[in-house]
């Protein structure tokens, strides 16, 4: 992880790691159906964000971790992010390049 000391998700990603190429992880409960971890990647993290949130927002914060360049999120983060992101058109933006 980066040395960055600031905690909040939406302060540590900026508007052009939005636009990275992103890697989602995902861990599954030993007792569902499909365990173990899954991975999925993402030409951007406005795509992932909007993958993460569609088929996993109920998931637990610690069962996904986003990783952009050097920076790691849980779905907790992805959230904040989502929200703020929303709220200045980052991922419509950067989903369209």
């Amino acid at each position: 992880m980066s040395g960055d000391r600031r905690t909040d998700p939406a302060d540590v990603m900026t508007e052009e790691d939005f636009g990275l190429p992103t890697d989602i992880f995902v861990s599954r409960r030993a007792n569902s159906k499909r365990g173990g971890l899954h991975y999925h990647r993402f030409a951007t993290a406005a795509e992932a964000i909007e993958f993460a949130l569609e088929n996993y927002s109920s998931a637990r914060p610690d069962d996904l971790v986003m990783s952009v360049d050097d920076k790691r999120f849980n779905l907790a983060a992805v959230k904040v992010m989502h929200r703020r992101a929303r709220t200045l058109a980052i991922l419509a933006d950067a989903g369209s390049s």
